[in-house]
């Protein structure tokens, strides 16, 4: 079932809405980037300016102030942001509830927004069964440019992040901290870090920014989302990588890896969990069990690494 219209009363008369159009205002408004929700809704530009336009002209006001950095909400545009935000909810909620499945079984839709953090459901993943009992678990890794919108529109229902997520409608809880180390897989022979051929587990996240600037210097001849890839370049000789200390501690403890000691490539960074504060109670139980489990991991890891 889909509901496609809602009405508003005003003193002039009656707004017929399409909830897609809410929907494409809300995207703009959080991006403030029609070319950007655009690519992300698989909508054309001007079919999107088509529909806010539309929207505006049905309301009789003016949403957005356009320019070539993008465009900025309004006041009466901020109204209609607060009041999107609400309706989409109840919408996306209505749907929910009238397509749930009386199995007993539900689903539990995990989300990784960074190549980085997929590493930390590696020691846990075997125990999520017990967390989630009876409840089917999908965890997804995917790029998002608005993460708000993957919880509050209900297409996921937590998020693994390196970055905390902020909204007055999610919860967003600190899980600890990892590092970027430099590895390689035998001794080296440089004699400069700088003329060592570098390869870089990339995700686009600001921690790989970071990295980059403070490798200003460093040969990075290779990146890749890849955690397979990178090992296989590191069985050459002479060769280093940047990587998550947590995704080759295995390979550490073992010998096959050994860490580069340079300060100046060691980049922390911070992992979160998210999710809807409007979950029930149980749920909400479960998700704080999983985040202590995830928590335990890292502690583990880092007890580990100064052993």
């Amino acid at each position: 079932m889909k509901v496609s219209y809602f009405q508003i009363r005003f003193k002039k008369g009656k707004v017929n809405m399409r909830i897609s159009s809410l929907k494409y205002f809300y995207e703009v408004s959080e991006l403030k980037s029609i070319s950007k929700v655009s690519n992300n809704l698989h909508i054309s530009q001007p079919a999107l300016s088509h529909q806010l336009s539309k929207l505006e002209k049905e309301l009789g006001v003016k949403l957005f102030d356009r320019s070539n950095k993008g465009v900025e909400l309004t006041n009466k545009g901020k109204i209609l942001y607060d009041y999107a935000k609400q309706i989409l909810t109840l919408h996306d909620n209505l749907i929910e509830d009238i397509n749930e499945d009386d199995c007993k079984n539900k689903e539990i839709r995990i989300n990784v927004l960074n190549t980085h953090a997929n590493f930390i459901l590696d020691g846990v993943v075997r125990d999520m069964g017990s967390i989630f009992k009876n409840i089917n678990i999908s965890i997804n890794s995917q790029k998002e440019v608005n993460k708000k919108a993957l919880l509050i529109h209900n297409r996921a229902d937590l998020v693994i992040s390196c970055s905390n997520i902020d909204d007055a409608d999610l919860i967003s809880e600190y899980i600890g901290s990892d590092k970027l180390i430099l590895v390689s897989g035998g001794c080296l022979e440089c004699n400069s870090i700088e003329r060592l051929p570098v390869a870089l587990l990339d995700d686009d996240s600001n921690t790989v920014l970071k990295t980059l600037e403070n490798m200003s210097k460093v040969n990075v001849c290779l990146k890749t989302d890849s955690l397979d890839v990178i090992k296989s370049y590191l069985k050459k000789q002479n060769v280093a990588a940047v990587v998550p200390r947590i995704s080759v501690e295995k390979e550490l403890k073992s010998g096959k890896l050994m860490r580069v000691c340079s300060k100046g490539y060691d980049v922390s960074y911070d992992l979160f969990i998210t999710y809807r504060k409007d979950i029930d109670a149980n749920l909400k139980k479960k998700f704080k069990i999983f985040k202590k489990e995830l928590e335990s991991i890292l502690n583990k890891e880092c007890i580990d690494a100064v052993v």
